[in-house]
């Protein structure tokens, strides 16, 4: 019985700390595969006010602290949705969402020329995915570059990389930032539904994220010149459901790891002494006394 319990319990110790490892290879090999995929939404699939909306650049109204005070509340995106959106030349536009966690989002863009008034240049153009807090900058850097208050280059240098962030505008996690682009398409999910920022006066509002198309020059390097005419931006939202690990998965891995440095040399050293006290089952056999 107690050789029974040993096992029982090596085994589920081996499990517990096998199988996190291999449902967090699992899912981030599902979340790989979808950010290399196009999008499969069908142009029928429509546009819905309720779960999107199309801001305009020069609508800088925001409340304290980065707030949009937008009045408009979205629900949360849960379905594929499709629109088309006329992108003057110098200008910028966006599609605000309402992104929750438990979804995979794939984004399709494809810029197209105007025919009403068409570049001379191949339709190009930006395409970010900001936070509330980071749209607010960009919507700042817009306005100044309009009024002729471009920040200038040995300014920037001048101020040290760790604070630019307080300055310039910043795509979500550094990352989803796709410029000089015909058509391009990428994948995200959240982890958690945690803001950008910190409201003082309450918090009355769900986090909001923007996709925006931009036509006109801005501060960071390798983004595209503006196009000399209109485009027309069509832009597809897939939306999967995603799988997700609970959280005391972190748990798991982060204290299983220390504690088998504990208890692996414990049971190695219990065993080894236990192997000494065994009771052999051996029957001695008794020399036979010789006679002369």
């Amino acid at each position: 019985m107690h050789q029974i319990v040993k096992k029982f319990f090596a085994t589920g110790f081996s499990f517990g700390l096998i199988a996190p490892i291999f449902a967090i290879l699992i899912v981030s090999a599902g979340t790989v595969s979808a950010s290399g995929s196009d999008c499969s939404v069908p142009l029928d699939a429509g546009f819905d006010s309720d779960f999107a909306e199309v801001v305009e650049v020069e609508d800088n109204s925001r409340g304290w602290w980065g707030g949009s005070s937008v009045n408009t509340d979205l629900s949360p995106l849960r379905d594929d949705l499709y629109v088309e959106i006329d992108l003057a030349r110098n200008y910028a536009q966006a599609l605000r969402l309402e992104l929750v966690t438990g979804y995979s989002y794939t984004f399709c863009v494809e810029f197209n020329s105007d025919p009403d008034n068409p570049p001379t240049d191949d339709p190009k153009g930006d395409v970010y995915l900001f936070d509330s807090a980071n749209w607010g900058r960009y919507q700042d850097e817009f306005v100044m570059a309009s009024e002729g208050w471009e920040t200038p280059e040995e300014v920037m240098d001048m101020i040290p990389v760790e604070w630019r962030d307080m300055v310039v505008f910043l795509p979500f996690r550094d990352t989803h930032a796709y410029e000089d682009k015909r058509s391009t398409s990428f994948s995200t999910a959240l982890d958690n539904d945690n803001k950008a920022f910190i409201s003082w006066f309450g918090d009355n509002s769900d986090a909001e994220y923007f996709i925006a198309l931009d036509n006109w020059n801005n501060s960071r390097p390798n983004d595209a010149s503006a196009v000399d005419g209109d485009m027309i931006v069509q832009v597809w939202i897939e939306v999967e459901d995603r799988i997700t690990l609970p959280k005391f998965t972190a748990y798991i891995i982060v204290g299983l790891l220390p504690l088998s440095c504990v208890i692996v040399p414990i049971l190695i050293h219990s065993r080894y002494h236990a192997n000494g006290t065994e009771e052999s089952q051996e029957k001695q056999e008794l020399v036979p006394l010789l006679e002369q």
